[in-house]
């Protein structure tokens, strides 16, 4: 493992009422990765005046099953805390869709344009 394998190249953050989770064009996107991600979700997630997420997803890998379930895990743990709408940006929308089908207990949408995704959560 090179030293820039290492290094966090994602971020979640919180801006408002929305946890936005930024994933880059060069991010290696697997389980151990999504745990990682998880963690951070979870936390920001748990803050009281968090409604919405925000994903940006500017992946240009294909997205494994193991990163599904972490998907689902994270949405899961936002229901929970209250969170109750899911936008999510991709560059090609079929890279999505899986999402908008997949994940369960949020409303979830799925954009082509940040701005339309941004404006749908309240940003």
């Amino acid at each position: 493992m090179s030293g820039t394998e290492s290094l966090q190249n994602w971020e979640v953050r919180v801006e408002d009422n929305t946890v936005v989770v930024e994933l880059p064009e060069d991010i290696k996107l697997d389980q151990q990765t999504g745990q990682k991600i998880n963690e951070q979700f979870f936390a920001a997630t748990g803050q009281t005046h968090v409604e919405s997420v925000l994903t940006l997803l500017r992946v240009e890998e294909p997205l494994s099953s193991g990163l599904f379930d972490e998907v689902q895990r994270g949405a899961d743990k936002a229901a929970a805390n209250g969170v109750t709408r899911w936008a999510i940006y991709v560059q090609e929308k079929i890279k999505g869709m899986a999402f908008e089908s997949n994940i369960e207990g949020l409303e979830t949408k799925v954009f082509e344009n940040e701005q339309r995704a941004r404006d749908w959560v309240g940003q």
